[in-house]
């Protein structure tokens, strides 16, 4: 009778334990939860939501169309192209100056090796020198971002 009591208390004294556990580890769930809510809504999204709602209503977007021309050394890129603008004359501008766009265009694609684009980092070197490129020519205003719609490099 007297084992059947400490085999009782132990593992009364196990449940507690684990209850105890159970019960910080939940609490402190709460807590993380809670510091992850505080950071997201207040330090990371507060100043960002108004910046990004602003520029989506001034600029306008700009479908440059489909691009498809051999690498330097082996292979080829196809890709289509949408640019981010910051006024309603860069649009009118992109379409007077169409031909000596798409040409500076392919010169930048023709330009690139297999190895240089063939991840992410090549790809927003790609970006880059396609929108300045692209900013040197325009007189009424400027491209804010290249976006690839597809991209296809084999």
């Amino acid at each position: 009778m007297a084992t059947q009591n400490n085999t009782e208390k132990k593992n009364r004294s196990k449940f507690k334990n684990l209850l105890i556990i159970i019960l910080l580890l939940f609490i402190l769930m709460l807590i993380t939860s809670g510091i992850a809510y505080f950071v997201a809504k207040n330090i990371a999204g507060a100043g960002n939501n108004k910046t990004v709602v602003e520029q989506s209503k001034s600029n306008i977007t700009y479908d440059a169309g489909e691009f498809l021309t051999n690498l330097s050394d082996k292979g080829y890129i196809r890709l289509s192209l949408v640019y981010l603008l910051n006024s309603k004359d860069v649009e009118n501008e992109l379409k007077l100056k169409e031909s000596e766009i798409r040409d500076r265009i392919f010169v930048i694609l023709r330009s690139e090796t297999y190895d240089s684009i063939k991840d992410s980092k090549g790809m927003e070197n790609l970006r880059k020198k396609i929108k300045e490129s692209l900013n040197q020519i325009l007189n009424d205003g400027s491209i804010v971002d290249v976006y690839f719609t597809s991209i296809i490099v084999n």
